[in-house]
């Protein structure tokens, strides 16, 4: 049985048993603060357990899940993964633990055919009811039924004592037994680690609300919420004793291996797993739309493929290899999950981008390191400060640990060595606790905000309608609690029975305005959206209660100009397609009134001609005055006519579609004008990268794009008055003053020269002589790059055999030449490979030829301080 027709026999047993059989949510939770990914099935389920029943009260699903606190273990074990699929079913106030018991056992044993005595379960030590219905009804031997406390059997685990608040329960885990194995333990059972046991199936049941001081009141609605890990059990269902051999991943090894042999390289068992298991999460993380970057979730899918790509490179691989792999798990769910075909060329260049770039920074940072290694040792830094310069490397540039340590035990003795290297383990362990903390559960669990809105019905938004309406104050929140009534200087939070205010959420602002009641208002500076109620934020002045009738009104101009930065986003969309081409797709957007800002991929920047054409086309679209529609309609009705979809958004089973003209359609729920003239005027603020293949446009329209052109017109007019011309004139009087500068400059240029030739002599005669050749170095203050290169040929004319370090320094930067005699760079010397040791010391950049290079300098001060430094280095790899 394929791993995939056990998920299929999952949910259509479920639904045999009156259950709602829900599709995956994203692994990015829409609206859910509290974790970075979706880590459990019960997430996108939670406004049902708080009591928000919307047309069922029963559930399943097969959920992609990510989860970056077993991390360390993938690879080692036979069955934590990174991303995995968990099929679960769930009750919100239906049944409870004899249906859940009995239906898990039933599709166990009979759907999935698996031998009875091959199960045995786990119960909480204090859930008699639990035990008594495997016991008594499923007829589980005793001997096969473990009690054990609330580490392993209460969820959240040990939460009874630690916390945290919120809902709670006992839970009954069930086991698959692989045969008595060589354990010494004579009473082993579910809780050994052995191995003998694969722990299948966790059956939680939500009867407990936790209070503080762990107080647990009964639920009045009590919930069942299981999960299963697909991948465990189709281990199982074939077999296998490690899931990298079910069909799952087979076929993924496989093209591991392939692309490794191919290449006359061989990589270990685990680390053929570990890429096995992150190019799942890569792939199906970029399918919902998370961007590889330094922060947040962009952070952890970026080091994933950092990850990937440095076992290919220590595999003595060199060329990307990473991304190829994209196309195999498509390959493999795309049965499940067809939505990865037409994703799968835009998450396959992503990945390529990145892995190509730790390639080529791995080239670059390795010589770097081990230069900056020679500094620190050289400058006899702290072990603090060499573990910190240690785990740079790790953290922002992706060198791998052992190649890390390896370079440093060339340079630093075992001691030191030891002791820098625990400073890197612990900075690392306290990165990987930030990301736990990102992975897990915050606080309540079921909370998805900072004020309890259980209860409360939908709010209905008339927002589009109406910018003002008489309404109803639901409830009203101060500090986070929930009172009667709000009094003056309060910060207090309202919850309406409708609203104008629109709730931020995609990439659109909140509206601020006011809530005005009989004796009382709330100055509204925010508006979120916790599930379907809107929270309405700000300072009281009076008094406002529950119950109390008043009425809420936006300030219209505010939302005026939001609307019309919303609507410039999607003609900038159109423009781009127009002018860049149709891969470009939004990657993201954020409107409020002052400006826009669109993020959207494509592989290089926008030349100045491109965003002219761009600025163009979106004012050509304003001009035209078209008709703004909003269409409600299904989802595929929607793809049929063409509207583009946010890569990242999850969509319901009917939506909102923009349409401007024929060149614009697009899947929006957000404010947006009637026509399109009325966003008035359309300009570009700014274009640049944000990540890898992703790049951003600022712009602003109406009032604030004619503000910028005033600002503007009116910093030329003062250029204009500083060079004594009309407005007109100030470019060619700008260039004819620049020609003079330049002139000015080669003149000053040309004295220093003429200055230091004089010296260059007792230069030369101050220089050491190393493996037989004349090594110059000098730092010149007030000189350039150019001169430097003048003093370079000087040097190389007078002296025969000759290694040149020069430096030049200004009050604002400094300069460096390294120059080689030609017989030298015959016996293999290279003078960017000389350059590249002792860049680190000045934080400098630059390269050349083989016989001369030069780096720049924004730290003239550090150069001079570490140049004896550089002299010294240079003369160590002279004489290797």
């Amino acid at each position: 049985m394929t791993g995939h027709e056990i998920r299929s026999k999952f949910l259509e047993f479920f639904a045999s048993k009156g259950h709602k059989v829900a599709v995956s949510d994203s692994l990015v939770p829409k609206d859910d603060p509290t974790v970075l990914f979706t880590t459990a099935g019960m997430q996108q389920f939670k406004p049902q357990f708080m009591g928000h029943i919307t047309g069922f009260t029963r559930a399943a699903s097969s959920q992609k899940c990510l989860r970056t606190d077993d991390l360390p273990e993938v690879g080692v074990t036979d069955f934590h993964h990174t991303m995995f699929e968990m099929l679960g079913n769930f009750s919100f106030g239906d049944y409870f633990k004899k249906d859940a018991i009995h239906w898990a056992w039933e599709f166990l044993t009979t759907v999935m055919n698996i031998p009875a005595d091959r199960l045995w379960v786990s119960v909480n030590k204090d859930d008699d009811e639990a035990y008594a219905i495997w016991l008594n009804e499923i007829k589980v031997p005793a001997g096969r039924i473990v009690k054990l406390g609330d580490k392993s059997n209460f969820w959240p685990s040990n939460a009874r004592l630690n916390g945290p608040n919120g809902p709670c329960g006992p839970c009954s885990e069930i086991f698959f037994d692989w045969g008595v194995n060589n354990c010494q333990n004579p009473d082993c059972n579910p809780d050994c680690n052995c191995g003998r046991f694969c722990e299948v199936w966790n059956l939680v049941f939500t009867q407990y609300n936790r209070k503080d001081g762990g107080v647990l009141e009964p639920l009045p609605a009590k919930n069942i919420d299981t999960g299963m890990g697909l991948e465990r059990l189709t281990a199982v269902m074939q077999g296998k004793k490690n899931n990298y051999e079910s069909d799952l991943f087979i076929d993924i090894m496989s093209a591991i291996k392939k692309a490794v042999t191919a290449e006359n390289a061989s990589i270990t068992l685990r680390e053929n797993r570990v890429i096995a298991d992150h190019i799942r999460a890569v792939t199906f993380g970029l399918g919902d739309g998370v961007i590889p970057s330094n922060e947040g979730r962009g952070y952890v899918m970026r080091r994933l493929i950092v990850d990937m790509t440095n076992i290919f490179i220590q595999a003595g691989i060199k060329k990307p290899i990473v991304h190829s792999l994209v196309g195999v798990v498509v390959s493999v769910m795309k049965g499940p999950y067809p939505d990865l075909v037409a994703k799968e060329k835009d998450i396959t260049l992503s990945v390529k981008r990145v892995e190509e770039a730790v390639i080529k920074l791995n080239g670059e940072k390795v010589p770097e390191y081990i230069s900056e290694l020679q500094r620190l040792k050289a400058d006899n830094v702290s072990v603090d400060d060499l573990g910190a310069r240690m785990f740079l490397y790790r953290d922002t540039y992706g060198l791998p640990v052992n190649l890390i340590q390896e370079k440093a035990a060339a340079v630093f003795s075992a001691d030191i060595l030891a002791q820098a290297m625990a400073i890197v383990e612990k900075l690392m362990n306290d990165q990987k606790e930030r990301s736990r903390a990102g992975s897990k559960m915050q606080g309540d669990v079921f909370l998805s905000g900072d004020v309890d809105v259980t209860g409360l019905p939908k709010t209905e938004f008339v927002g589009f309608e109406l910018p003002s309406a008489d309404v109803t104050v639901l409830a009203v929140f101060v500090d986070g609690k929930s009172v009667a009534q709000a009094n003056d200087g309060d910060r207090a939070a309202m919850v309406l029975d409708k609203s104008p205010f629109y709730a931020e959420q995609g990439g659109q602002a909140a509206d601020t305005g006011f809530i005005k009641g009989k004796n009382g208002a709330l100055d509204v500076k925010d508006t979120q959206k916790q599930r379907d109620v809107f929270v309405h934020r700000g300072i009281v002045k009076g008094v406002i209660k529950v119950s109390e009738l008043v009425t809420a009104s936006i300030d219209g101009e505010r939302r005026m100009a939001i609307t019309r930065n919303h609507t410039a986003t999607h003609l900038l969309q159109a423009a781009l397609r127009l002018v860049l081409g149709e891969h470009i797709k939004q990657q993201g957007s954020s409107v409020d009134e002052n400006h826009l800002r669109f993020d959207f991929t494509h592989p290089k920047g926008v030349s100045r001609e491109e965003l002219v054409q761009v600025e163009d086309a979106v004012n050509s679209f304003i001009r035209r005055c078209d008709i703004v529609s909003k269409k409600v309609m299904t989802i595929e009705e929607a793809r049929q006519s063409g509207a583009l979809a946010f890569f990242a958004e999850k969509y319901g089973e009917t939506v909102r579609v923009v349409a401007a003209g024929e060149y614009s359609r697009e899947f929006c729920g957000g404010a947006h004008l009637d026509v399109t003239g009325q966003a008035g005027l359309f300009k570009i603020i700014t274009e640049g990268a944000v990540a890898q293949g992703i790049r951003r446009i600022e712009a602003v329209t109406g009032i604030g794009a004619l503000e910028m052109v005033r600002a503007k017109e009116k910093q030329l007019e003062k250029a204009a008055a500083v060079l004594k011309s009309s407005p007109d004139e100030v470019a060619l009087r700008v260039e004819q003053q620049a020609k003079r500068i330049k002139d000015l400059q080669k003149t000053v240029s040309d004295l220093n020269f003429e200055v230091i030739k004089g010296s260059l002599t007792d230069v030369i005669a101050k220089a050491d002589t190393v493996a037989g050749a004349v090594l110059v170095s000098h730092v010149f203050k007030g000189a350039d790059m150019e001169t430097l290169r003048k003093i370079a040929d000087l040097v190389r004319q007078k002296c025969s055999s000759v290694v040149a370090l020069l430096a030049a320094t200004s009050a604002e930067d400094g300069a460096v030449i390294l120059m080689l005699s030609d017989d030298l760079v015959k016996k293999g010397l290279k003078a960017g490979d000389l350059m590249a040791k002792v860049t680190p010391l000045f934080s400098g950049s630059g390269g050349g030829r083989p016989n001369l290079a030069q780096a720049g300098c924004k730290d003239p001060q550090k150069l001079i301080a570490v140049f004896d430094t550089a002299v010294k280095t240079v003369k160590e790899s002279i004489k290797a």
